[in-house]
């Protein structure tokens, strides 16, 4: 599986959406800055010079970590590796930046007591890590949601699987026997009991075709006469009055020829 954010495995505005992101992300963080300080210039500056940081941690976190670790269930070493890299953008590339270039010609007032001082530090790692909120939650969406459906897809193909091994139970004699559904090919009536035509014996049972026909609620099974219901999917060929059935011949009454047409096609 491979997940990224906004499309970061497809070609086509790729690069569009992402300058998007990066663009209205540097103009929020400038708009809340700058309307606290009547400064908009300075705290878009200030934006800018950030972005270093903020694009290693997303994408490294993006392209490498995530598929490498997160998608393989190894959250514990996608968690350590994470703060790892958190730790070495905000110390070694937005603390640099911040105190070398932003602190001197931008916060000129701001007074820190030295490079490392824990709260500054502490402060950078939060600033930094901001950045990679909004595409992270986007890809564990989407991480969670394909999960999702191929739990659905998988529960679906185990019940499809369950539905073609469904059963009946016919009495024959004195026992019950277990008869397959996906293996009848038709059923003959023959008053007071049916045969049953199966693709690898013929079972004589005390019923009515009326009273098995109720039982077979699967939709691969066809009423064609007063005295037939053959399996659908062993059907060979057809004509207005008859249908082939594993080179079996087996009638169509007029009374169920309409729904033979409407099932089958127009003959």
């Amino acid at each position: 599986m491979k997940f990224s954010f906004f499309g970061l495995n497809k070609n086509s505005n790729r690069a569009t959406k992402h300058l998007g992101y990066w663009f209205v992300f540097v103009c929020f963080f400038t708009l809340v800055w700058g309307t606290y300080d009547n400064d908009y210039f300075r705290n878009f500056m200030i934006q800018i010079l950030s972005l270093p940081a903020r694009l290693i941690l997303v994408y490294v976190t993006l392209y490498i970590l995530f598929p490498k670790f997160f998608l393989k269930k190894k959250y514990g070493m996608f968690v350590f590796l994470y703060i790892l890299l958190l730790i070495f953008v905000a110390v070694f590339i937005q603390r640099i930046l911040f105190y070398y270039v932003v602190q001197p010609n931008y916060l000129q007032n701001f007074e820190t007591s030295n490079f490392f001082a824990v709260t500054e530090i502490m402060n950078t790692l939060l600033d930094v890590n901001i950045a990679a909120i909004i595409p992270l939650g986007y890809v564990f969406f989407k991480s969670w949601q394909a999960t999702n459906q191929k739990t659905i897809e998988l529960e679906s193909q185990q019940l499809a699987s369950i539905k073609e091994e469904e059963f009946i139970y016919l009495k024959v004699e004195k026992s019950l026997q277990k008869v397959f559904l996906k293996d009848i090919i038709f059923i003959e009536s023959l008053k007071n009991y049916i045969k049953v035509k199966t693709t690898n014996r013929e079972i004589i049972a005390y019923k009515s075709i009326s009273s098995i026909e109720e039982m077979l609620t699967n939709k691969k099974f066809l009423r064609v006469h007063r005295s037939f219901i053959v399996g659908l999917n062993f059907i060979d060929s057809f004509s207005p009055s008859k249908l082939i059935l594993k080179g079996i011949p087996i009638p169509i009454g007029r009374k169920y020829k309409e729904e033979v047409k409407a099932v089958l096609g127009y003959f």
